[in-house]
């Protein structure tokens, strides 16, 4: 006991020096990837349907609100102009409720702030112009045309609609107030009844109760859907818009103030674990996100690396793939809100949060030995190969560390499963970390811990049983539970990782093969399958157009040999033939296989899928935006490579 002692003092004083292979440096870290508030309402990732959409925003009532005619923020409160022609002002802060008179604004019927001032429109067409750090008094500084319907200021301009689509935007600063038929926007919105702006962007409510947002000025400036009426998490019928504190809200039919926010389970994460031992340090992280690209988890790893020197191949970057989170990837071939992601939400929210994971996992480093266990699950089955049930991996592996010198414990597990329910209802339209964070967070209310982390293992063909993160998360904590109050194999000897590239040749289609396809498709208006289709025809026009089609397709291996435990990570939407033919090259071996790791650019289907024309092996490749599908033979050549390697 007194030689353990020692040596773990020795270890807490030294940690550098390495007295036994058993005993590594472990960190563990999370950071919310939650979306921020002001970026008022995003789209969830991972089913092209509804056609419509999946947006997060919904309402939250306030109170009621006199009747009105326009609504608009500036500075510390919320202006209106009532139908009785008063000018009406309140603080949404002090939760008072109270709409004090400030002025007269007869004849107004839209309204917008900026620099202590507002400007309203009048019904004669007139340009008004208020301050209101004193007694407010409407000046007239110009004319707009009689089409006219709502005003916003952005950026230092002023920018209105009329119900046909067109835009006129006009610089604040002149004393001359000159429009100018705003040329940045590519494209047009018609019936929109209401403008407001947070200075990020400019939103429009329409008269069917869509709300659109656009950001004029930037690249390919366009109006794209940003919520609806829904009918489940929104079922307002809105008739004015307003930002106030970067905060969305909105004045129903029903004169009913409401605000703006996402809807959320709060349970959104970046989770990174820091492993070391000598002087190799790995990172195994994982993001509640449906996936990422190498682009940018490269970023990533460059930026860790000229902190840390760490290489890419010990950067183990894994997505969890639930259909619950705001787009962090470009599908192309999608209905516009999945074909960009928010960069803010992208690279201020997602990509600080798995960096700081990272981070603060390599700091927070202490001795603790590593032990594995494995488990079995029954959550899943295999969705596209359904004679071949037994094509499912139901192994739940578990690491734990144990703290050496602190007696506590945190853990990572990993399974193969997708998830994907639930598609109903408000949660089909709720932020949500889906399975993998309801079995986090019971996890850790069961034992105790304060951080756990979940991988993502070859799940592309699979599905949950249940229709409910509810019961698959709580039927996979049961699992991770009793794995580890079983005896579990203690992990014992050096850190070694790779990243190697398989690059799979592409076999594009001729001019003549897209054209065809294209023509079989373009005349299915509102289907969403057809839709698509169209757009990697014009994607693929375009790639063979710029002389940039891809010769080859790269599928990314990341294997972490952390002593006698093997970890595997494929880039893609990895199906469930890669786990177990890994594991079958090393059966006598702990060896665990992810997918879903470092890149997320297709589905990794098998021979079976692509012969079968399965949605892997075939169609899902229209939807990534694929020049074509893989060889037939894709699993042999990778399995090969991988048991050639013999990482």
């Amino acid at each position: 006991m007194r030689i353990k002692n020692l040596l773990i003092l020795l270890l807490i004083l030294y940690p550098s020096v390495s007295f036994s292979q058993s005993i590594y440096q472990v960190g563990t870290s999370q950071e919310a990837i939650e979306p921020d508030q002001s970026l008022i309402s995003l789209h969830l990732g991972g089913y092209g349907a509804p056609k419509d959409g999946r947006f997060t925003l919904h309402w939250v009532k306030i109170g009621a609100v006199p009747e009105i005619i326009a609504i608009s923020g500036l500075n510390d409160k919320l202006f209106i102009v009532s139908k009785e022609g008063d000018l009406l002002s309140m603080d949404p802060s002090d939760n008072s409720g109270i709409w004090r008179k400030v002025g007269k604004a007869q004849n107004i019927r839209s309204i917008a702030g900026s620099d202590n001032s507002l400007y309203g429109i009048s019904d004669n067409r007139e340009l008004l112009k208020a301050r209101v750090t004193g007694r407010v008094k409407w000046e007239k500084i110009g004319t707009v045309d009689p089409s006219v319907t709502a005003i916003a200021a952005f950026r230092n301009k002023l920018y209105v609609v009329n119900g046909n689509g067109a835009t006129w935007s006009a610089d604040l600063w002149p004393k001359r107030i000159e429009w100018i038929k705003e040329e940045s926007i590519s494209n047009s919105v018609v019936n929109i009844v209401s403008l407001t702006s947070n200075n990020k962007k400019i939103f429009a409510l329409t008269s069917d109760d869509v709300i659109y947002q656009c950001e004029p000025g930037s690249t390919d400036s366009r109006w794209i859907k940003t919520a609806y009426k829904n009918g489940q998490t929104i079922k307002e019928d809105m008739i004015q818009l307003a930002v106030f504190s970067d905060r969305l809200f909105g004045v129903s039919k029903e004169n009913i103030l409401y605000r703006g926010e996402h809807r959320s389970e709060g349970n959104l994460s970046a989770r990174a674990m820091a492993i070391k031992s000598d002087e190799t340090t790995i990172v195994l992280v994982n993001a509640d996100v449906c996936g990422l690209n190498d682009t940018f988890t490269g970023l990533i790893k460059h930026e860790i690396f000229l902190q840390y020197n760490l290489p890419a191949e010990a950067i183990f970057i894994n997505s969890s793939h639930t259909h619950f989170a705001p787009v962090t990837q470009n599908w192309l071939t999608w209905q516009e809100p999945n074909q960009r992601p928010d960069s803010a939400y992208l690279y201020s929210t997602v990509k600080k949060g798995i960096v700081n994971a990272i981070e603060n996992a390599i700091k927070a480093m202490v001795p603790a030995q590593l032990s594995f266990g494995r488990g079995a699950t029954d959550i899943g089955y295999n969705r596209s190969l359904k004679d071949h049930q037994e094509l499912y991996d139901n192994a739940v592996d578990v690491l734990k560390s144990d703290y050496t010198a602190e007696n506590r414990e945190s853990y990572l597990f990993l399974t193969a499963c997708h998830p994907v329910f639930s598609t109903a209802g408000v949660q089909h339209y709720t932020i949500s970390a889906n399975y993998p964070g309801v079995a986090r967070k019971l996890v850790e209310e069961r034992t105790g811990t304060s951080n756990s982390l979940f991988l993502q293992g070859t799940g592309g063909d699979i599905n949950p049983k249940d229709n409910g993160e509810f019961i698959t998360g709580e039927k996979l904590s049961n699992e991770v539970i009793a794995v580890l109050g079983r005896p579990m194999t203690k992990i014992n000897g050096p850190i070694t990782c790779y990243l190697d590239t398989i690059n799979l040749p592409v076999k594009p289609w001729t001019k003549e093969e897209i054209a065809a396809y294209r023509a079989q498709n373009i005349d299915k208006v509102g289907d969403v399958y057809a839709e698509k289709n169209v757009k990697w025809c014009d994607l693929m026009s375009k790639y063979s157009r710029d002389g940039i089609m891809p010769k080859s397709m790269p599928v990314y291996v990341n294997t972490i040999n952390i002593g006698n435990w093997k970890l595997v990570g494929f880039s893609r939407e990895t199906t469930t033939g890669y786990g177990l033919g890994v594991k079958g090259f090393w059966p006598d071996k702990l060896v665990s296989v992810a997918g879903y790791t470092n890149d997320v650019s297709s589905y990794l289907p098998t021979h079976m899928h692509i012969e079968a024309g399965t949605y892997e092996g075939k169609d899902s490749f229209f939807w990534y935006g694929m020049p074509s599908i893989f060889p037939n033979n894709v699993d042999e050549i990778i399995l090969n490579k991988v048991k050639l390697l013999a990482r």
